[in-house]
């Protein structure tokens, strides 16, 4: 079974370089560059859901809801947690605060600023939620950085349960989740811009950690970099589904730690 689940992953892998993200060019179009952010791990230092469910004691999590996760994915696992916050009392704030207490990637709030005022577009693509990304992104002083934020829609409603949804329903990519496809969400986002902004990027950077993060990267063309950050998963995710591409990798790749290196590694490319 784990031999089937490898050849799917590496199909798929295959098939996303080979669908890659459109060769744009016209000299009519605003030429800028685009730094795409996973959130957890890779701005914020921690997973932001696992730092709220540690809210709870841990003996409320039962058996039962663990099976919510084999079952039926994250996003259910994770309404239910909000509603068992939600039944113990806690509060917005409690959870913001949480959500605050989060520390950033080393040098990662520097390196979004400085891109942001050298011609970079960021967005932010992640499994987390919009909830929790806006509570961080304001109160560590970067939301005026980030021209668009993907992730899955959350709100606090007016008896101050945290409501979850799913970004979207997939079932295409085998590397992504059920609810948040990145690479296809990447692929819009630039056929978006490119059709009704008329802006065509230049350079475009992946950053992330995660295996969920593969996908996008594998859709780069020789004008992309992807990002995986040392010490997490990405990396070598990333470099076992290149080994079994049928064509060569037109995408470079740039490891980092930090964000001071991630900046400057950027701007060599540039």
């Amino acid at each position: 079974m784990r031999s089937f689940n490898l050849f799917c992953f590496y199909i798929c892998a295959a098939f996303y370089h080979k669908t890659l993200l459109p060769t744009m060019s016209t000299n009519e179009y605003s030429l800028k560059n685009l730094a795409a952010f996973d959130f957890d791990h890779t701005i914020c230092e921690h997973n932001t859901d696992i730092i709220v469910r540690n809210l709870l004691d841990q003996s409320l999590i039962t058996p039962e809801i663990k099976g919510i996760l084999r079952s039926s994915g994250w996003i259910p696992y994770m309404q239910r947690i909000f509603r068992i916050l939600h039944l113990h009392k806690f509060t917005a704030t409690d959870i913001s605060s949480a959500i605050k207490s989060i520390p950033e990637v080393q040098g990662i709030k520097k390196c979004i600023e400085n891109l942001a005022n050298n011609n970079f577009h960021i967005i932010i693509i992640s499994d987390s939620n919009s909830e929790f990304i806006k509570t961080w992104n304001d109160f560590n002083g970067i939301s005026d950085y980030i021209h668009t934020i993907f992730t899955n829609p959350a709100n606090f409603n007016k008896d101050g349960l945290l409501e979850l949804f799913p970004y979207h329903h997939q079932t295409e990519c085998s590397l992504s989740s059920k609810n948040l496809c990145k690479g296809k969400i990447l692929e819009n986002f630039l056929n978006k811009q490119y059709s009704e902004a008329q802006i065509k990027y230049d350079k475009i950077f992946y950053i992330g950690d995660g295996k969920n993060d593969v996908c996008p990267m594998l859709r780069l063309k020789e004008n992309g970099f992807a990002c995986p950050r040392d010490g997490y998963s990405c990396s070598e995710e990333l470099n076992n589904a290149i080994s079994k591409l049928p064509d060569k990798y037109e995408g470079k790749i740039i490891n980092w730690s930090t964000g001071s290196q991630l900046f400057n590694d950027i701007c060599k490319e540039l």
